[in-house]
């Protein structure tokens, strides 16, 4: 690591004169909403970024039981643009230059969809680099991290650190140039080829309960719930109760129930009644996103898959986080 005091007016993070053209480039004026984001799914070291024209979409999965993903659409940044072209190129050139003749004008009207998996844990620890991964003052280690610091003395920064990343495509790193109070810092991680993502296959069946509830009466179900319990339960019905949450533990059994009520639920619809279990270290992994959102819509399928979705406000915009569970067994299968 380099240090010396230096302030770069203008540095763009991916240079358009590289051999690779420019993929994927993005920049945003304060890099707080995407760390919050990212940490409301960052609880494996890796996740699944698919980029595209509507934005960036980061999944993670665990015990092939949940999958987590955060939303950040192109409003989140002040200046978003994916080339969809370059993408194709690059994708063509990684797949060992197969041959595209015939299908350049059907890649130009359909846009390519680019995936690549990156190190999530590096990729935040970059991101807080100003003020670290907690709080300010100290810089995270760069192991593992091709970084170059530019840094003045140690200011206890806390202003709005400013980010620009970019990506060429399969085998180059990702890249990110950040800045605050004039102090910059240039990181570059490497990627991963893409796995297939764990597909719980949601949307396969019908949904059949839905409802959307303020985010605070959540909140108070999730803090209730008893911790040494293996399971929760969720049931939705068309008669009292309506919605219901239940665990039972060492600490004994406890019980949430909501009713139809405009100051709770904004919506509410139940075409089938039923009570599924859901492992509970796996729905705690909801608590951080539903700690930032204002309202969160639960949908479940017919199979007894359950899906939440939060809505994270920002300053610009409004993101999602969702998170699809298994159950552990379907009311129908017993």
């Amino acid at each position: 690591m380099v240090v010396v005091p230096a302030r770069v007016e203008t540095r763009d993070a991916v240079s358009d004169d590289a051999e690779t053209p420019i993929a994927f480039r993005a920049k945003l004026n304060n890099v707080r909403p995407l760390v919050n984001m990212l940490r409301a799914v960052g609880f494996r070291p890796r996740a699944l970024c698919t980029i595209s024209s509507s934005g960036l979409v980061f999944t993670v999965d665990e015990a092939q039981a949940m999958v987590a993903q955060a939303y950040l659409r192109t409003t989140l940044f002040s200046f978003f643009n994916y080339n969809s072209a370059a993408a194709a190129a690059a994708l063509s050139a990684f797949q060992d230059g197969l041959d595209n003749d015939g299908q350049e004008e059907e890649e130009e009207e359909e846009e390519v969809t680019m995936q690549v998996s990156l190190p999530l844990d590096k990729l935040i620890e970059c991101l807080t680099l100003f003020y670290g991964p907690g709080s300010g003052g100290t810089a995270p280690s760069t192991h593992g991290i091709a970084a170059s610091t530019l840094q003045g003395p140690a200011y206890d920064l806390r202003g709005a650190t400013t980010a620009e990343i970019g990506y060429r495509g399969p085998g180059t790193d990702f890249e990110l140039l950040l800045e605050e109070s004039g102090i910059i810092s240039t990181c570059r991680l490497a990627t991963f080829d893409p796995e297939p993502a764990v597909d719980l296959e949601f949307s396969r069946y019908p949904v059949v309960q839905q409802l959307i509830i303020k985010s605070e009466w959540l909140r108070d179900a999730f803090n209730e719930l008893d911790p040494t319990s293996d399971a929760v339960s969720i049931s939705i019905s068309a008669t009292e109760p309506y919605f219901r949450i239940a665990t039972i533990g060492d600490n004994g059994s406890t019980e949430m129930t909501y009713a139809r009520d405009e100051r709770i639920l904004d919506s509410y619809f139940c075409n089938e009644e039923m009570e599924n279990r859901y492992k509970l270290q796996l729905i705690l992994r909801c608590r951080s996103a539903l700690a930032m959102s204002d309202k969160s819509k639960i949908r479940v399928n017919q199979r007894g898959f359950l899906c939440f979705q939060f809505m994270v406000p920002t300053d610009t915009d409004v993101s999602f986080v969702s998170f699809v569970f298994a159950p552990l067994v379907h009311a129908n299968d017993i």
